[in-house]
């Protein structure tokens, strides 16, 4: 299996590519880059409108609130790094360290729910907003890059493991906040280790599904560009046709 993906990786390599393909295939990258902040922006935009929409006890709205923010600060992160790819090539390190601080944010808004609605730390498990993580590692699709993929999926998985430890680290004899039973787990705060696990193991499988998908789509570009080009080299002293067959192998 190992030597399949050596060998995947290898054949999707751009350096060995013409220069000019290079410098259009990192400009595509680049845009990419820029659609990806968009959407980000976009997504948390909306995120924004409904949590201000949402209906709050009064109870709530005398406490201090941390979701508004963690949202303020995902903003301010978002339309820095938004302002900065189309100024500048943003550099891989910076990309890598915006992939680790969008899931950084992201759980840290999850995690402040359960001290903005005066609940035990099982609570933020439940939050429908860890379907974000989801749609945040979908968005490294765009860039055709399958180490951010895998980057952003990890690092989710990871934060959600952190996440469910915390938890579980409240249960005491005096409170207890674990169960077996799924129906009280779905009724209350009580938290299911299993429930989670299989959480973590979605978050993973659906990061190697597109990663894999990605690396495919890769190939097949690669292939193709080396395959035109020899052609088109070739050309110069075949007939056409003969060329595309001679390249073609």
């Amino acid at each position: 299996m190992w030597q399949v993906l050596a060998k995947f990786v290898d054949i999707g390599r751009i350096d060995d590519l013409p220069e000019n393909i290079q410098a259009s295939i990192r400009r595509q990258q680049e845009n990419s880059e820029k659609l990806v902040s968009v959407i980000q922006l976009a997504v948390l935009c909306v995120f924004s409108v409904l949590y201000m929409a949402s209906p709050k006890p009064q109870t709530l709205l005398a406490m201090a609130q941390p979701v508004p923010w963690f949202l303020s600060a995902y903003l301010l992160f978002t339309v820095i790094r938004l302002r900065l790819s189309f100024k500048h090539r943003l550099p891989d390190g910076l990309i890598s360290a915006s992939v680790i601080a969008d899931m950084a944010l992201l759980m840290g808004m999850i995690w402040s729910f359960h001290i903005q609605y005066d609940q035990p730390p099982s609570f933020y498990l439940k939050a429908p907003t860890l379907l974000y993580v989801f749609i945040f590692i979908a968005l490294r699709a765009l860039r055709f890059e399958v180490r951010y993929i895998v980057l952003s999926g990890v690092v989710a998985a990871v934060g959600w493991l952190l996440m469910l430890l915390y938890a579980a680290w409240f249960h005491t004899p005096d409170m207890p906040l674990i169960t077996r039973d799924y129906v009280q787990y779905m009724t209350s705060n009580y938290l299911l280790i299993g429930a989670e696990i299989d959480k973590i193991i979605s978050i993973l499988l659906v990061t190697t599904i597109l990663a894999l998908a990605v690396m495919r789509a890769r190939v097949m570009l690669v292939r193709s560009v080396r395959e035109t080009a020899a052609a088109k080299s070739l050309s110069r002293f075949f007939d056409t046709d003969v060329a595309r067959r001679i390249a073609d192998g």
